[in-house]
Order: C-alpha cells, then structure tokens, then sequence
C-alpha cells in the first residue's frame, strides 16, 4: 500500500480539495482507496457525504488501542473509504510528543489497512511539530500544495528545513502551485520561471476556481458535478502525475 500525505505548513492552499479529488481520482482508476481525514475539521469526510461522527479518540489511537478499521466508513464512490475526522485529533501535537515512539506513531496505525488498500491518503492539518514529522515519516509520498505567492513558498521553504533538520521524507516532497489565479501577474511569472525549491516540478498546477468551491454545494468531487470543467482535468492530470 502507498501512503501519500497532502500537506503544508500554511493553511487556506486548497489540501483538503486536493485531498477528496486524488482519492476519487485513484478510486476511478482502480485504486482501494482510503481517505483518513486527521484534521479536527472533518472536512475531507463532509465533502465526501459523511456528517456522523465516529467517536474515534487521539488518545487512543496514539497508545494503539483504536481498533481504526470499525470507524471505516463507505461513501458513494466505487473503491472509496473514508476514515472521518475528530474533534479529538487537537490533541494530535501533544499526545505523539509524550508518545514512547512519536516519529512512528502513525506507521504502527497504518500499516494494518495495507491488507485491504492499495493506496492510503492523509489529509494533513497545517502546522510542523511532532504530527508533521510523523506524516513525513510515514508517508512515501508528501504532496504539497502551494499558491504561488512569497508568503506560501517561504512556508514551503520551512518544510523543507524541517524535513532536513528531522532526516524525514526529503525525496519524497512533490510540491505544486495550487489555487493559482492567472489573472495576476505574481502568480503568472511564478507558474512561468517555478523557483528552485518546487523542484522536482511534476509540472501540473490547479487553477483558483468558483468550480472548485462548490464542492460543497454538492458535497461531492468535482469530477462528479462538472467532469468537463478545467479544475477536473487539472485534478485528472495532477493524479496521473504522481501516480
């Protein structure tokens, strides 16, 4: 099973789109796909049509005692589940710090579901501490989107320190310029001459778009609502990219 986190330091750069529109796109090209949504938010999981919660507990899974798959939850696409987000996962920063293993925290939680999925994805909260060292650490992939403006490539710039800094993940970084709007001239020039730290360039990157928001009038992918739109054959392409 491959493991592939979509993840940054800042918030607001579309991950949790990002996130929902890889899984569906795998889940369409034959992937068992499990969406583990670890942000408090729950977004990932309200996209996809789940609104229960699942009771599950940071605390728990962080000592080993959450029995993960019982909280699996199906959604309406083929080849793809969810595991919701909690309120509980707040916590994720101090519980994996007092952790006996914090770097492998998420790896002894993951590797279970690698008897029934071949592709796991992690919509990550923003934030660096002791979470972010152990996605980094347990993810054979760490997507990471980025508007193409200074402010978010210096927070791009700090992943990369930290990734350095804890020996964790750095050939495994696939930065793209996410939330892009080409009506500006900043964001042209920097898709045109990409700086040296989007390398390696997977080059494909995700347009702002009204199409995009929507997905949560229909709580669904936008591949689902408007699969000739520009935003679904730019997810389409950034799957295929990475795949």
């Amino acid at each position: 099973m491959q493991t592939w986190a979509i993840y940054s330091l800042k918030g607001g750069v579309g991950k949790t789109a990002t996130a929902v529109n890889l899984a569906h796109e795998a889940a369409a090209a034959g992937e068992h796909v499990l969406l583990w949504d670890l942000d408090p938010q729950g977004a990932a999981g309200w996209y996809l049509g789940i609104d229960s919660a699942t009771g599950l507990s940071a605390k728990k899974i962080v000592a080993g005692k959450a029995a993960l798959g019982r909280h699996v939850v199906a959604t309406a696409h083929e080849r793809l589940s969810v595991l919701p987000g909690d309120r509980s996962y707040r916590q994720w920063d101090a519980l994996i710090h007092e952790a006996k293993s914090p770097r492998k925290v998420l790896e002894a939680v993951i590797e279970p579901f690698s008897e029934t999925y071949s592709l796991m994805i992690l919509d990550c909260p923003p934030g660096i501490g002791p979470l972010a060292t152990a996605i980094l650490r347990a993810a054979n992939r760490v997507v990471v989107p980025v508007v193409p403006t200074p402010l978010s490539l210096r927070a791009l710039d700090e992943v990369i320190e930290h990734v350095a800094d804890k020996k964790v993940g750095k050939t495994r970084l696939r930065p793209f310029f996410s939330m892009a709007d080409r009506r500006r001239k900043l964001h042209r020039e920097l898709l045109a001459a990409p700086p040296a730290t989007m390398q390696p360039d997977i080059g494909v990157a995700v347009d702002y778009a009204s199409i995009i928001e929507r997905m949560g009038e229909h709580r669904a992918p936008v591949a689902c609502f408007a699969p000739r739109s520009r935003a679904a054959a730019q997810y389409h392409a950034l799957y295929s990219a990475l795949a």
